[in-house]
């Protein structure tokens, strides 16, 4: 049966969490119930509604033991059914930062998992997806199983031709970073030489973003390694299949041991600010003056501690129009920032202790509506101790989701962008995009919080460059925008 109540436990825990009395942004600890305590050693984490329901489901990588695809059950519990889902997608071994993405344009989310090994370094693989929630793996014919110790993988469109190529971000001494070309059959091509990304730095995660506003995607790469660390790259799309690398004209070469990055527009400005997670050196935020010029603001961030940083996330978990962060510690505690409206956060995870994973080692992390009520759960990756699942307890109806819909471009818009205006005057906006923070995809489906009542306009520019533009927006609801074909 594909649906189910809670029962025993998870029943008298569903009474109790709804006795106690939420304060805005509250987060309650459902890991157990929900069925997705996983308690391996976690590396990744990635949503994708992959059976079309409308219910986001889960695929947690682990760097020793097997992975586990949990099925969204539709009443805030999962089913582990990576057994029944297609054979080789437990990929018991080290796998790293696996991600989703519609590389066939067919409208369901197929996967692609990035391996490590213990004894050797063990091929990447890819499944597609057969349009029931299981995999057949196409790794052979797609030409994708490389063998250089991939630590975080991402889909975009990088030459808006509307389908989704695939970056590779390699771990290890000379391992050469790579860019795979869509060739529109299932197969791919490397084409790192021609489009000059190869970098051969020790890579944890390449991140897709469209950080000057010119409607192409561009690449940041975090980089580094013990004790001296390593520039991350920023590669500048040229709109010609090539890419220049610019991290240190753009002000964004942070040199320290990073792990994790994450692009959001965290001061409503219109342009995607930065901040990168340090496991050694300070964590950073930088912000964007709109044309992909960035000045380092980490004096917005009261920051508990300098360094340990792995997994950020961001969501606006309390509904007041601006962007949250949540902070994976890979040694002290977890961070949950809250934005002032101003782009200045304050840690207050002190008054939600659960949320902090104290002296447990975090590793990805991804905020998701994982029960449909409008806002944003939270799912939490840990190394050797139980993953936690993170209930918001928000419930109101200040929100506003967008599903969107390529044609021309690709079919998951990745790269697509989301703005809201109010009264003629921008709120917030979004961006799509795969990969996201340390080895964690968000859902593709797109969350605002709308902390006032009234009407909005919504803009969407797709990758290919067609908008639509929708008046009479209210909150409450989610919004499926498809993309005009003429």
């Amino acid at each position: 049966m594909r649906k189910k109540a809670l029962t025993g436990f998870a029943l008298a825990a569903s009474l109790m969490f709804c006795a106690v009395s939420a304060q805005a942004g509250e987060l309650l600890d459902i890991s157990e119930v929900a069925g997705v305590a996983d308690d391996g050693f976690g590396k990744g984490i990635a949503f994708a509604d992959i059976d079309g329901d409308g219910f986001v489901d889960m695929y947690v990588s682990n760097k020793g033991g097997a992975n586990h695809l949990y099925r969204n059950n539709g009443d805030g519990t999962f089913t582990d059914v990576t057994a029944e889902s297609g054979a080789g997608l437990d990929a018991p071994g080290f796998t790293m930062g696996s991600v989703f993405g519609d590389i066939d344009n067919d409208g369901d989310s197929d996967l692609y998992l990035a391996q490590g090994g213990r004894f050797e370094i063990e091929a990447n693989r890819l499944f597609l997806n057969n349009g029931d929630g299981t995999f057949v793996d196409i790794t052979g014919k797609a030409g994708v199983g490389l063998k250089e110790f991939t630590y975080g993988a991402s889909f975009a469109d990088y030459d808006n031709d509307g389908d989704l190529d695939l970056y590779c971000a390699n771990y290890g001494a000379g391992a050469q970073n790579v860019l795979y070309r869509n060739n529109g059959d299932n197969s791919f091509t490397d084409v790192t030489a021609q489009a000059a990304v190869g970098d051969r730095s020790w890579s944890w995660m390449g991140i897709w973003a469209d950080v000057n506003g010119d409607g192409n995607t561009d690449l940041y790469v975090v980089n580094g390694r013990y004790p001296a660390g390593e520039p991350n790259r920023l590669y500048i799309n040229n709109a010609d299949g090539t890419f220049t690398e610019g991290a240190r004209d753009a002000g964004v070469a942070d040199g320290n041991w990073g792990l994790g990055g994450a692009f959001e527009d965290i001061d409503n400005d219109g342009d995607l600010d930065l901040f990168v997670s340090n496991y050694v050196g300070k964590n950073r935020l930088y912000l964007n003056d709109g044309s992909g010029k960035f000045t380092e603001s980490t004096e917005k961030i009261a920051l508990k501690q300098e360094g340990w940083g792995k997994g950020p996330t961001f969501g606006d978990i309390d509904h007041d129009g601006d962007l949250d962060l949540y902070e994976g510690d890979c040694k002290l505690a977890n961070q949950m920032y809250l934005n002032d409206g101003a782009g200045n956060f304050s840690d207050v995870a002190d008054a939600q202790p659960q949320l902090k994973c104290e002296t447990v080692r975090t590793k990805g992390t991804a905020f998701a509506d994982i029960d449909n009520d409008g806002d944003l759960d939270l799912y939490v990756v840990n190394w050797g101790a139980q993953n936690k699942l993170y209930a918001n307890d928000q419930n109101d109806a200040g929100w506003l989701k967008v599903d969107l819909v390529g044609t021309v471009s690709n079919r998951d818009a990745f790269g697509a962008r989301v703005q809201l205006f109010k009264g003629g005057r921008q709120v917030a906006m979004r961006e799509s995009r795969s990969a996201t923070g340390f080895c964690a995809q968000q859902p593709k489906t797109l969350h605002f919080g709308l902390p006032e009542g009234g009407v909005y306009e919504l803009v969407v520019r797709f990758p290919s460059g067609k908008t639509v533009t929708l008046s009479d927006v209210r909150p409450g609801r989610t919004l499926r925008i498809e993309e005009p074909i003429n």
